[in-house]
């Protein structure tokens, strides 16, 4: 496994397995990343690279621009500590979707138009026998790496199904320091 920083015109091996960062990034204009994640995206779009989510990826995209639309709303700056939990979800859920339902929805509604643009999208993994390989590996990047098990899940669908991992999480620096065994490469996307 390799692991390398993005730069414009860096070649991206297809398939690409795309983390919740990468998504976010690229759909919500007050993310940090964004004009970098929206041109990442959009080459990849414009090369009709074939592209891989996950539900994990999905599930934190949706919980991260709620995190996101929270901040716009109470005016709480991106990168501040926020306490964010399902309590303050609940709690908060009507505002965030008053005034950012938009915002919720772009990842459904993102998926859709580049499909729709003949993008190729797939959500992975497909087949049981997949889905094992996958859950095979979780455990040994969470003990080998110290990842969370979402970071594992993230690591282990892209071994198995991708030739590319696109990300901007930090958490997986472990991997740049220790690479497990395969031929996935890891790109990394930083401020």
């Amino acid at each position: 496994m390799q692991y390398v920083d993005w730069v414009q015109g860096l070649n991206i091996d297809e398939p690409v397995y795309m983390d919740a960062n990468i998504l976010v990034g690229s759909l919500i204009s007050i993310h940090p990343l964004y004009s970098k994640c929206a041109n990442m995206i959009g080459k990849l779009l414009a090369d009709k690279v074939e592209i891989l989510v996950s539900m994990v990826s999905v599930d934190e995209s949706i919980w991260t621009i709620a995190k996101l639309a929270y901040c716009a709303i109470y005016n709480k700056p991106l990168k501040s500590k926020i306490h964010w939990n399902p309590g303050v979800y609940l709690n908060q859920h009507s505002k965030i979707f008053q005034s950012y339902e938009s915002w919720i929805s772009s990842v459904g509604k993102a998926v859709e138009d580049w499909t729709n643009a003949g993008a190729k999208i797939d959500i992975v993994p497909q087949t049981h026998a997949l889905f094992k390989d996958v859950l095979d590996l979780i455990p040994v990047y969470m003990n080998d790496m110290r990842l969370t098990p979402a970071d594992a899940v993230h690591l282990a669908v892209a071994q198995k199904h991708a030739r590319s991992f696109l990300t901007a999480d930090s958490d997986f620096d472990e991997v740049r320091q220790n690479p497990p065994q395969g031929d996935l490469v890891v790109v990394k996307l930083t401020a």
